[in-house]
């Protein structure tokens, strides 16, 4: 009876644990990327990030403990899950260059609404009415941070294109996760997202340096590119999507999405403490919001957040700790 108790415990507070840890740490996410682009390109950071990164999940799937399995399995969800990352990425990168950061900090705060409409159209998957009532408020607290700190710059057509598609592609992203967590573990999953995103980073890194492999192997002597960069694959990347790929399996989609907002609060006050940032009233009052918005969207849950099907993983795969995760280089991305 105790050892229930004690296993529907775990079950209900390590995802939460999860999903705080993951998207806390994906706030810092920023910070380390900052000091690397000083040192090089934003092709060369990605693509020697996600070389470490998909090095490091070869590694630990060579040690036996962890495996892979797609046969019998959906591969097609699984390969359009895989791709919506990077396409993500381009988009929110080039959008925001088309935009400004303030606009595209606003219009990626609703993802957690766009997140639950993909969820009921898709996998039919509904919030509580608590639940809604509290997820304006994490929405909101994002919109007053991202507003403390605007700055004015021109929007075209093509910038807000762009932003819609990113949009679309978290909430497909995140609606895609849960619905694979049905069939696969969580380290299958991040496992074929940083292999994908890998590929396609690496042969774009390649053209746009017209094939010039010295501008990849050079900063691999700095330090001061290495070390954030290692930071990066090891922490935001090969740790922060498996526990968050983890926690999208045990939660509803626009629960995690919710958690998604704490990687605003986390990259401001990173930016305060480490870079002498201003902290300012209305987005101390933000945060707030934040904070207040995701405790009640988790407790006006329902009280069994997993789909029928549920795939359990496996023992081995029960400390996983391999995920992939992007930054862009002018804003932190609510995450995906």
């Amino acid at each position: 009876m105790e050892h229930n108790l004690n296993h529907k415990t775990n079950e209900k507070v390590l995802p939460i644990i999860a999903a705080i840890l993951g998207h806390s740490i994906w706030g810092f996410s920023y910070l380390f990327t900052s000091i690397a682009l000083k040192e090089a390109s934003p092709d060369v950071l990605l693509t020697v990030r996600f070389s470490i990164a998909f090095l490091i999940l070869n590694i630990l799937l060579l040690t036996g403990k962890f495996k892979l399995s797609i046969r019998g399995k959906s591969a097609g969800l699984l390969a359009a899950f895989s791709i919506l990352e990077p396409i993500y990425f381009y988009c929110e990168s080039y959008g925001i260059m088309y935009t400004n950061v303030t606009y595209s900090g606003v219009v990626l705060s609703i993802v957690p609404i766009a997140a639950m409409l993909f969820a009921i159209i898709f996998i039919k998957e509904y919030p509580t009415k608590k639940q809604l009532l509290f997820s304006g408020l994490p929405i909101a607290g994002v919109i007053m941070i991202t507003l403390s700190g605007s700055r004015l710059g021109i929007v075209r057509p093509i910038g807000i294109l762009l932003l819609a598609f990113t949009l679309f592609a978290s909430a497909g992203y995140r609606t895609l996760n849960r619905k694979l967590a049905e069939k696969y573990t969580s380290f299958e999953r991040t496992y074929f997202m940083i292999g994908v995103s890998w590929i396609i980073f690496v042969i774009t890194s390649l053209i746009k340096e017209d094939g010039d492999i010295s501008k990849f192997t050079a900063p691999l002597a700095n330090p001061r590119f290495m070390v954030p960069v290692l930071i990066l694959s090891v922490f935001c990347s090969v740790l922060c999507y498996n526990i968050v790929n983890y926690a999208a399996g045990k939660m509803s989609v626009m629960t995690l999405a919710i958690y998604g907002t704490l990687t605003t609060i986390c990259s401001m006050f990173s930016g305060v403490i480490f870079l002498g940032e201003p902290l300012t009233p209305v987005s101390f009052i933000g945060s707030l919001l934040i904070i207040f918005g995701v405790w009640q969207v988790t407790k006006a849950a329902p009280p069994d957040e997993k789909p029928s099907g549920q795939y359990v993983e496996e023992p081995h795969a029960s400390d996983e700790s391999a995920s992939i995760g992007t930054a862009s280089n002018q804003t932190v991305k609510d995450k995906k």
